[in-house]
């Protein structure tokens, strides 16, 4: 058995990894929202699944739900690192042979990476580095997670893939926007380069279970403050728009993009389209026994006005996946979770 505190597994122990886990992943960030979701699909498919996390804005729980899953003790491995430094000295000891390292560490919510401005930056940027390095010289595939921020504040919705953006580079949101656009812009080129085949998706909107309730994102906002009894916060009118997809929706579809061999960026999230006052009301309306209110509050600076991605490429290239949660089907699922 390899032990989760470990981090010199003994050479007999690779070798049953090898023999009984075809598959092998590598996930950056592996305990935060979106990180420990994929991390928990691939130990239920048989993978051996190495997660590495430093907890600057990942949950300790997510880590040990991971860990108390069945199988975690043979086939899951939780290295606390941080992946700007160097990886020499803990990666030496992995196996040889991995199938993808997914890069999805990165403060995600305006509350973490403007506390952790430069962090981010690094993440996204030197931390993808290593892992573009890593994956390498183990035969693996990067997926790397970008984000809807690299189109800024659009011009036009649905968003497509071809949108160059309309993005400030000196604000409080460029930390986490240009650190993506230039994580896709060594994408692009290592694979230019190096004649690899490594490739990206842009998230938008996601929410479900696992979610830190204190990062500020709307979904859970709008459950912690109706948990609480509200109001209801909305930053501006409430006329700006989002398009939120529910976590199985997108861990299915990043699952797979990552068997594809596209190198091009690919949209992923849901295309129904809300404004953020339609989405407060959809959660008074599940909380109807309770009333709760609507507070307005000012603009955040540079909050994109509208965002809804255009899913024509994912449509076609991971068929038959679509997105099939509608945003009161995946609050009640998160409620659940919550035990709301």
């Amino acid at each position: 058995m390899i032990s989760q505190q470990s981090e010199s597994p003994r050479l007999e122990d690779w070798s049953k990894v090898r023999q009984y886990n075809p598959m092998k992943v590598l996930i950056t960030g592996g305990g935060g929202f979106l990180g420990s979701h994929l991390a928990e699909k691939y130990l239920l498919l048989g993978a051996y699944v190495v997660c590495v996390d430093n907890f600057s804005t990942g949950l300790r729980q997510n880590k040990d739900l991971l860990l108390s899953l069945a199988g975690a003790d043979k086939n899951l491995m939780f290295l606390e690192k941080d992946i700007v430094e160097p990886w020499e000295p803990w990666c030496g000891f992995l196996p040889a042979g991995f199938d993808f390292v997914f890069h999805f560490a990165s403060p995600a919510s305006p509350v973490h990476y403007q506390r952790l401005g430069l962090e981010t930056m690094w993440a996204n940027t030197l931390g993808l580095s290593r892992a573009l390095g890593f994956a390498d010289k183990r035969g693996a595939r990067v997926v790397f997670a970008s984000t809807s921020e690299v189109y800024g504040d659009p011009e036009f919705s649905p968003q497509p893939e071809s949108y160059w953006g309309h993005v400030n580079s000196f604000g409080p949101r460029s930390c986490y926007d240009e650190s993506k656009r230039f994580g896709e812009a060594l994408v692009y080129t290592h694979n230019l380069k190096n004649k690899t085949r490594h490739g990206l998706v842009r998230i938008f909107n996601t929410y479900g279970p696992r979610m830190d309730p204190n990062d500020g994102r709307v979904i859970i906002n709008f459950l912690t403050q109706a948990q609480q009894g509200g109001p209801l916060t909305i930053y501006g009118d409430g006329k700006q728009t989002r398009s939120f997809c529910f976590v199985d929706d997108l861990i299915a579809a990043i699952q797979s993009y990552a068997k594809l061999d596209c190198t091009e960026p690919m949209n992923i999230g849901n295309d129904c389209e809300f404004s953020i006052l339609e989405a407060a009301q959809t959660v008074q309306k599940i909380f109807s026994d309770r009333e709760l209110k609507i507070e307005f509050q000012d603009f955040n600076i540079d909050d994109p006005k509208q965002r809804r991605p255009d899913l024509t490429i994912a449509r076609k290239l991971l068929s038959p996946w679509s997105p099939a949660v509608s945003l009161e089907q995946g609050l009640r699922q998160m409620l659940g979770s919550l035990g709301l």
